[in-house]
């Protein structure tokens, strides 16, 4: 798919444990159109993008790195670029420092992530990250 304008609704999955993260971006993405799911289980989270046969119903999942139990959120973004053959874009957020670990830029490497944002991420930077991978694209 092509995003070409601004007003192009992306459909984005949200994984984090913390409530408050999953209401602001939902709140936010909302509000530029978008259409938004959450969740705060990785697992629940894997087990509905991996129940269409390798179809995914998302073009972009924004998950946590560090999840309480279950599938870590690196974990969750190798799973999602398997399931869709790397057609959906996986954002990962963390509370870490992102130099201070090098499983970040491994990630982004191999092309398991598409961008890795710290938090807490202000809005209009993630508004950028999401314009930057999807606006303006070739398929």
């Amino acid at each position: 798919m092509s995003y070409t304008t601004s007003n192009s609704k992306i459909r984005i999955l949200v994984v984090d444990d913390e409530p408050d993260i999953l209401f602001g971006l939902n709140a936010v993405l909302r509000g530029r159109s978008h259409s938004v799911k959450t969740f705060d289980n990785s697992s629940e989270a894997l087990r509905h993008l991996t129940s269409g046969n390798g179809v995914t119903p998302y073009d972009l999942v924004i998950t946590d790195y560090r999840m309480p139990a279950g599938v870590s959120g690196l974990d969750l973004a190798k799973r999602v670029k398997e399931h869709t053959r790397r057609k959906t874009k996986v954002f990962l957020m963390t509370g870490f420092d992102v130099s201070s670990l090098p499983e970040f830029g491994e990630a982004l490497e191999s092309e398991i992530v598409d961008e890795v944002l710290q938090k807490p991420i202000p809005n209009d930077k993630l508004i950028a990250f999401i314009e930057k991978n999807f606006l303006h694209n070739n398929p």
